[in-house]
């Protein structure tokens, strides 16, 4: 694989099988639902990283309203695991609002089981209607099984526009394969 093609949805598709972070089978079916614009070129990284998310290696956290954050990152970390192939699972999760009788707290703690591991995280989003990207970031690099070389890691996004952070589970290799053939960079993580 050179880097010497555009960026394009059909590339990232045959990148992403090759470093065997997809199947053909997933790559095909994200290639007919995006048929209309399978092979438009992508310049920016976000735009890469959306696709990445699309296409199913990867899962956002959204910058935007979300409405009821507190129970956001439940279906986010369960997101996150389904990536995993079934070696994560998440379970037993709760959010404890420092304010409990103010249903727009967002400050407080996340609890849950990874792999029957018990995890907390500290919230400090004042509203319930955004997402602490720092702690839902952490929360997910914390999804990891003793026996898998693939880690959480997000992309390191271009300029300071604050929109979504994408997490791609990949091993070094892998990562090493998207950085080569798409240019994408990841961040340290913040463990």
């Amino acid at each position: 694989m050179a880097n010497t093609q555009s960026i394009s949805y059909e590339r990232i598709a045959e990148v992403l099988t090759e470093l065997g972070m997809i199947t053909k089978e997933q790559a095909q079916r994200a290639l007919d639902q995006a048929a209309a614009y399978a092979t438009e070129p992508m310049a920016r990284r976000r735009e890469i990283a959306d696709a990445l998310e699309s296409i199913g290696a990867a899962v956002s956290i959204h910058a935007d309203d979300v409405d009821f954050a507190d129970e956001h990152y439940e279906w986010l970390l369960d997101e996150a695991a389904a990536l995993t192939g079934g070696s994560v699972t998440v379970s037993n999760y709760r959010f404890d609002k420092a304010n409990p009788d103010d249903e727009d707290c967002g400050l407080g703690t996340v609890h849950f089981e990874c792999n029957g591991r018990p995890l907390s995280f500290g919230i400090e989003q004042e509203s319930n209607d955004y997402l602490d990207m720092g702690a839902a970031q952490q929360a997910i690099e914390s999804l990891t099984a003793h026996d898998d070389p693939r880690e959480f890691r997000c992309v390191e996004l271009e300029g300071s526009d604050p929109g979504d952070d994408y997490m791609v589970l990949a091993t070094a290799e892998q990562r090493d394969g998207l950085l080569r053939h798409l240019g994408i960079v990841f961040e340290a993580p913040l463990r």
